[in-house]
């Protein structure tokens, strides 16, 4: 009988182990990890202060630099004329506590003659998901400030297929430039101008760059590294509850 015990103690002392280890583990790898977000957004401002810091840029000057430079928070002054008939919706886009969409659209460059895709903002939903907000797009030419973002453009999505429905506007779910491409018959930049300033009769621009800051990352890996501490603690005392 106590041969029987002993073997079950064994057994539960074995497995607890295991567990404590597993949870040790994993959470010391997602402190790691929120370290590693953190260094990642503290280089991030700081290019993109480095690039803030020689002010509003001319789409000229843009050019000028590098091909494979990454333009990711360049502020750019740019002009031309919007395309009215053909624009995007992003879903689930949240301002000041509201849930809304994004307006994306092209913007044909004066100073180029490129196309442009363009987030002019925020606009606020109607109450039904089977209305679209009505959106009232200058058809004389814009100027505005824009910042740039290159690279992964989609983010995050719980859906993988977008609404590739005839009409206009269309509700997508994230920013694909080879779809809009598709779906325009234009060729676009391979980035992205979010519209800089306050509300207007357009829409809210709300864009920011780093939204998390590192801060908050590095107070997560510490809440991580404090749990594996937590979880070691209460294994010892339940080991030591079981000699007992």
């Amino acid at each position: 009988m106590q041969l029987i015990l002993w073997r079950k103690q064994k057994l539960s002392s074995i497995i607890t182990i295991c567990v404590v280890t597993i949870v040790v583990l994993v959470c010391l790898r997602l402190g790691y990890w929120q370290l590693q977000r953190a260094e990642s957004k503290t280089e991030q401002l700081t290019q993109i202060a480095a690039l803030q810091s020689q002010g509003v840029m001319s789409w000229q000057q843009m050019q000028q630099l590098p091909s494979d430079w990454n333009k990711t928070g360049l502020q750019i002054s740019i002009s031309g004329v919007l395309d009215t008939q053909q624009y995007w919706l992003l879903d689930n886009q949240v301002y000041q506590g509201q849930v809304g969409y994004d307006v994306l659209t092209l913007l044909r460059l004066q100073q180029s003659k490129q196309t442009l895709l363009v987030n002019l903002g925020w606009v606020k939903a109607p109450l039904t998901r089977q209305q679209l907000p009505n959106i009232n797009l200058p058809s004389t030419p814009l100027a505005m400030t824009v910042q740039l973002k290159q690279g992964k453009l989609s983010g995050f999505t719980l859906q993988d297929a977008q609404h590739n429905t005839a009409a206009w506007p269309k509700r997508v779910q994230i920013i694909d430039l080879a779809l809009f491409s598709q779906q325009t018959g234009r060729d676009m930049i391979d980035f992205i101008g979010y519209r800089q300033g306050i509300a207007d009769e357009i829409a809210a621009p709300h864009y920011q760059a780093v939204v998390m800051s590192p801060e908050k990352h590095q107070a997560y890996a510490v809440q991580w590294l404090l749990i594996a501490i937590a979880c070691l603690v209460i294994a010892v005392f339940a080991c030591k509850k079981k000699e007992l």
